[in-house]
């Protein structure tokens, strides 16, 4: 059957960061972010709210770095047909990707390095006219640097190739942290800045060698200063003959080092022994090296003197090379000192960027950011000749480490960082008003979890669902409607946790139970301040009345700093304490774990899902042996049904759990445990009338619970572990939406769908046999237009999600899969179809919910 690609469309990609430091970066003709996410690139959109709009997959393991590929003297303009970035993975390979707008397609692969590559740079230089020159830089953990080289004649980046051009290999097996390339002033000749972890940055410049007629980058010159790992690295031009290169290292200090430029037409002016010319360019180079060596043990030795320091770092001799032009004819002598050292951070430092509109006479702008949960905007102050913080923000409470990378957007009216779990933070820069000086405002941006996402779930209004992921947080997504449209936003997190959670499922509209990987569930109510800001995001009618009365709920709730229980918070005034008091808790003495109360206008940023977002726990569920792995509920009765994990008959049994009244408040207690598998009950799914409950397990059987009076369930039917229709472990299992037929996916790629009232053991009709395991499966809400085929999502090991009809006369057929720049690249977890639909030109448009592996979770419409 002919497929249909314009069927299915991506409405909301949630995903964060990968833990890395050059994991993002903000460029390209069409001013474009992107980020490492998993084993893909994540693309944003150009405008606030910025979100996902696709990810494009290539590697084989996670993407460690990306970077758009740039150039400081050539504009990309109308002469390049595309937009070029590079991205680095742990499977030490280098990407360039090609496209535009929302297209990009892996243009080459380049293969060299033998580990993981950790950052990498890249570079246009305008070698001619009609010549351009596109240098790599590749870093790695075998403790090589690779450039890499392609030359594009007439400027046809579409048919030209990169070829490896050098390896500089570090000394002493060390491995480089930071890249950066650039011009020299006057002579324009390729730079390279490559920071160590042996706390020194080399000066390598692109020369020719006249002894085997080729161009290399050589060392000229090592600044020493820094205490500790070299993070990063950046240069700006102030003017015509000058260089500004910032340096950020581990030891909490920024350096700036000045490099100046002076043309000298006699060679009797030269002040240095080091002349770059002819054939000497190796041997003159290692000479410089050796000296370079023999002067950085005598500054080491100095520095170690402490009262000495300071006055030493700030009173070094300036550092000269020359190098011969033979294009102007001339000697182009260089000059390097240290300019300033900036201490503005209590922790490493990972990225110093300066303003990327910088032009000569621009007040000079840098930005850092740190491991301390800060963001500093760094300005020159001329009249003073300092360098002043004239802004910061970042992280306040929360247990969170700080950020691991940041970076302005090209019109540098946004700055956007990256932390440690993976969240991305926005701000705008507001310099309107000169009196107040520059001020950082929040923006609206969506990231996600930084892990492993394993379950979802729609409340049962299907107008918002929850996820669940191994990053031990549960996450609210909902809808924010503003300026006369709706997008999908992260609304909030109601649980995070010390286990990883492993399942998810709503008992009413705003309550809901998960379980982790301990031996209990809890239960979690939403407090009032939580409905009040839905309901100003989602204009959502139905809230009204739960706000009517509010009055008995809870504010809010904040974790203990020992525990583990979101504990529910009343009172909206903080108490007032004595300063002589001393705190007598470790609630009192760590202070960020309190709740504070924020009216929303717009999603929540990340410093406020942390803390203020929190769902109170109102039970705990005790009565497994072994760690939580499923649960469901019927939503009919408010009835809970919940299996561990277990490798023998007597763990593998669901227990129920009943909800009662007691004092006024409801409570669940066990009421009874079905048995019948033999090892872990993987999924498990009520009937949508909540007669039945199925359950799938890794005994490669499932069994069908039947209803027969109000709560209690009997065995009616099931298939064994010896059964010839599953050969491998069940994974997922769905009903239709009139409950007469049920589907069952396992890791043998089969898919069977079984009639619920028959007593026959087999299938409905052929069983569907695919390519990949079958991990997850979900039954749309309803028959597709012809109104008698039912529509059915596939989603696969490989990350791929397909769709097929199926009717119980012809069986399946297979209608759409989703394209590849919209999928998941890794193994689907859950697909979750929403039960309302709409219908638009004829067909019937449903929304469909997954999660994965790769750490994201999507929202798709399709019209069947």
């Amino acid at each position: 059957m002919t497929i249909k690609p314009n069927k299915v469309e991506s409405v909301y990609i949630s995903a964060g960061c990968n833990r890395c430091p050059k994991a993002l970066d903000w460029g390209g003709r069409q001013n474009q972010l992107i980020y490492a996410q998993s084993r893909s690139v994540a693309l944003l959109n150009d405008k606030e709210p910025f979100e996902i709009k696709c990810t494009f997959n290539k590697h084989t393991d996670r993407v460690n770095a990306v970077k758009w590929i740039t150039s400081n003297d050539f504009v990309q303009n109308e002469l390049l047909s595309t937009n070029e970035f590079v991205s680095v993975s742990k499977d030490k390979s280098v990407i360039v990707w090609q496209g535009a707008d929302y297209e990009y397609e892996p243009y080459q692969i380049l293969n060299g390095h033998t580990n993981s590559i950790s950052i990498a740079d890249a570079f246009y230089f305008d070698e001619s006219n009609k010549v351009l020159t596109t240098f790599i830089a590749s870093a790695s953990v075998d403790s090589t640097v690779r450039i890499w080289k392609r030359r594009s004649e007439n400027y046809d980046i579409k048919n030209s190739n990169f070829t490896q051009d050098q390896v500089i290999t570090s000394k002493m097996n060390g491995f480089a942290l930071a890249l950066k390339f650039y011009l020299l002033p006057i002579s324009n000749l390729p730079l390279l800045l490559i920071g160590f972890e042996n706390h020194k940055i080399e000066i390598h410049v692109r020369l020719h060698n006249e002894s085997d007629d080729t161009y290399k980058f050589f060392c000229l010159h090592t600044l020493i200063g820094h205490e500790d790992w070299i993070r990063d690295i950046d240069v700006c031009q102030p003017t015509a003959n000058q260089l500004l290169i910032a340096s950020s290292s581990q030891d909490n200090y920024i350096r700036l080092w000045k490099l100046d430029s002076n043309i000298l037409t006699k060679i009797e002016d030269v002040q240095t022994k080091l002349i770059i010319e002819g054939n000497s360019v190796e041997k003159e180079t290692q000479l410089n090296n050796e000296q370079k060596e023999e002067e950085e043990d005598d500054e080491e030795e100095v520095t170690k003197k402490k009262s000495e320091v300071m006055e030493e770092e700030l009173k070094l001799k300036s550092s000269l090379f020359t190098i011969h032009s033979k294009k102007l004819d001339n000697y182009v002598q260089y000059s390097i000192n240290l300019e300033s050292v900036l201490f503005g951070h209590e922790d490493w430092i990972y990225t110093v960027k300066f303003h990327p509109k910088m032009s000569y006479g621009q007040p000079l702008t840098l930005i850092s950011a740190s491991m301390d949960k800060t963001l500093v905007v760094w300005t020159y102050n001329e009249e003073n000749s300092v360098w002043i913080d004239v802004a910061r923000a970042g992280d306040i409470g929360g247990n969170t480490l700080g950020f691991y990378g940041a970076t302005f957007d090209p019109t540098a009216n946004y700055i956007i960082a990256h932390g440690y779990q993976g969240a991305l933070h926005l701000w705008k820069r507001n310099l309107d008003d000169a009196s107040k000086g520059e001020y950082l405002t929040p923006g609206v941006i969506n990231s996600g979890h930084f892990d492993l996402v394993e379950d979802i779930c729609w409340e049962p209004e299907q107008n918002y669902f929850l996820s669940v992921s191994k990053d031990q947080t549960t996450r609210f997504h909902g809808n924010w409607r503003h300026d006369n449209c709706s997008t999908w936003h992260e609304l909030g997190r109601p649980q995070i946790h010390g286990y990883d959670l492993q399942c998810v499922a709503f008992i009413d509209r705003f309550k809901f139970v998960s379980g982790a990987d301990e031996k209990l569930l809890r239960i979690f109510e939403s407090p009032k301040i939580f409905l009040k800001n839905y309901y100003n995001l989602s204009q959502d009618q139905s809230v009204i009345n739960l706000l009517d009365d509010s009055n008995i709920m809870p504010q809010g709730a904040s974790v203990p700093a020992l525990g583990l229980s979101n504990k529910a918070v009343f009172d909206e005034e903080k108490k007032v304490e004595s300063e002589d008091k001393k705190p007598s808790l470790a609630d009192e003495l760590y202070k960020e774990v309190y709740f504070n109360r924020v009216d929303l206008k717009k999603p929540p940023t990340e410093e406020h899902l942390l803390q203020n977002t929190l769902w109170p726990e109102t039970q705990k569920l005790y009565g497994h042996g072994y760690e939580i792995f499923s649960v469901a509920v019927d939503p009919n009765t408010k009835l809970i049904a919940s299996a561990c994990k277990a490798s023998k008959p007597e763990h593998a049994g669901i227990i129920l759990w009943q909800e009662q009244m007691i004092n006024n408040q409801t409570s669940f207690k066990q009421y009874a445990t079905l048995n019948g598998h033999e090892l872990t009950i993987v999924q498990m799914k009520f009937s949508n009338n909540g007669n039945y409950l199925l359950s799938v397990s890794r005994d490669r059987s499932w069994k069908l619970f039947e209803r027969k009076n109000e709560n209690n369930f009997e065995l009616k039917n099931g298939i064994n572990s010896k059964n010839p229709y599953h050969t491998r472990i069940i994974w997922s299992c769905d009903w239709s939406h009139d409950d007469k037929y049920f589907v069952t996916t396992s890791r043998d790629k089969r898919a069977c769908v079984w009639l619920c009232e028959s007593t026959e053991n087999r299938p409905v009709g052929s069983h569907l046999e695919m390519n990949d395991s079958i991990t997850a499966c979900a039954f749309a809400p309803a028959f597709c237009t012809d109104n008698k085929s039912y529509l059915i999502a596939f989603g696969l090991e490989s990350g791929n999600i397909e769709f097929y009809k199926w009717d119980p006369q012809n069986g399946f057929s297979k209608y759409l899969n989703i394209e590849n720049r919209f999928s998941h690249h890794m193994t689907v977890k859950r697909l979750s179809f929403r039960k309302i639909y709409q219908e638009k030109n004829s067909e019937k448009e449903f929304c469909l919910a997954s999660c994965s592996e790769d750490s994201s979770t999507r929202l798709y419409t399709i019209s069947a």
